[in-house]
């Protein structure tokens, strides 16, 4: 049984620092039993948005090389954090062990929170919040991974693999080009995805649910949609996923080229303030707005053919030049070993 101190909340201070100790410890205790969902990587150390996609996107890859084709649902939830049912996350947090004084420790963080808006000295009625763990805390997160862990005994019952990152969920499906039960497979699991999100007082985001078909050759073609009472869905040539476009071929040719406009356009607008600004501070404006862009999900690029990430390295070639005012055919080595950056290909490989 996990079990907390009797700490009283009175101060804002003294919350975080209990916050923290309760996180901590609870991290803990479901670690040691292996009560957390393995395949939630939100809010877990070591791991990350990149981690996520890269046990998705292995998989797939996996799957093509045995001839096989993939189907890649992504669904998200409106105003996930807001929604959770208080009742439905003690009666959770008791099923895993804990009780007593830590559970009446946890009801008591939960409820009774109540909000108001403010605006030109103005207050709005103060109304009272039944639902939803706390935005921006150390717990709300954690207690969100606790509260949605059931779910993936769901997906698990269709024969889907799923990976979750807070409440994004990517649900991926491997079968052979000639299975024709695919869509009706599909259609059942989002169904019973669907109702056990109602029981839970959440609700899937229609507008954001993609579908994405990788086939098993680029010759094959899978004629998959999805209709049923609450969703109309057809596939997608690309989609986006957690800030990665992924396309039906997994060449990351989108992805590519939609990093590289964005950073290109931050670029033109630094150069245009590059006379007002120091070296230091240019430097400071590029590593936030581009290089943050180009480092973010590259291990995603690893094995592609140099022509496809071209496009990213002359993107950073450019940055360097920008921080130092360099011309535009100005070699970029002795710019990248003053920087301490490393060229595209070897950051990704030391990543």
């Amino acid at each position: 049984m996990w079990r907390t101190t009797d700490l009283s909340l009175s101060s804002p201070f003294l919350s975080k620092i209990i916050e923290r100790v309760a996180f901590k410890q609870i991290t803990e205790y479901l670690s040691q039993n292996c009560l957390l969902d393995p395949y939630q990587s939100g809010f877990k150390k070591g791991h990350s948005t990149e981690t996520a996609l890269l046990a998705v996107t292995e998989s797939l890859k996996e799957a093509r090389e045995t001839a096989k084709s993939s189907a890649l649902i992504l669904l998200d939830l409106s105003a996930a954090f807001d929604t959770v049912n208080h009742g439905f996350l003690l009666s959770t947090l008791s099923s895993m062990g804990i009780r007593e004084k830590a559970h009446a420790w946890f009801e008591s963080y939960l409820t009774g929170r109540s909000f108001s808006v403010s605006w030109l000295g103005q207050s709005s009625t103060v109304h009272h919040l039944a639902t939803g763990v706390p935005q921006g805390s150390v717990l709300g997160p954690l207690l969100f991974a606790i509260y949605t862990t059931s779910l993936g005994e769901i997906i698990r019952s269709h024969g889907f693999s799923y990976h979750c990152y807070a409440d994004d969920t990517q649900l991926y499906l491997s079968f052979p080009p000639d299975d024709h039960t695919v869509s009706a497979r599909i259609s059942n699991c989002l169904s019973d995805i669907s109702k056990w999100m109602k029981s839970h007082h959440l609700q899937l985001n229609l507008s954001k649910t993609e579908l994405l078909v990788i086939p098993a050759k680029p010759s094959i073609q899978h004629n998959i949609s999805i209709q049923n009472d609450f969703l109309s869905l057809a596939p997608s040539k690309a989609v986006r996923n957690l800030g990665v476009v992924i396309d039906e071929h997994l060449s990351f040719k989108d992805h590519v080229a939609s990093v590289a406009h964005s950073c290109r356009f931050a670029l033109y607008n630094i150069r245009k303030i590059r006379p007002y600004l120091t070296q230091h501070a240019t430097q400071l404006l590029v590593q936030s707005t581009v290089i943050s862009r180009l480092h973010y999900c590259n291990t995603l690029l690893t094995g592609l053919p140099g022509s496809t990430v071209r496009p990213l390295q002359m993107v950073q070639n450019a940055a360097a030049r920008l921080v130092f005012n360099q011309p535009k055919r100005a070699h970029v080595t002795p710019l990248f070993i003053e920087l301490h950056w490393l060229p595209l290909a070897a950051r990704i490989k030391f990543k």
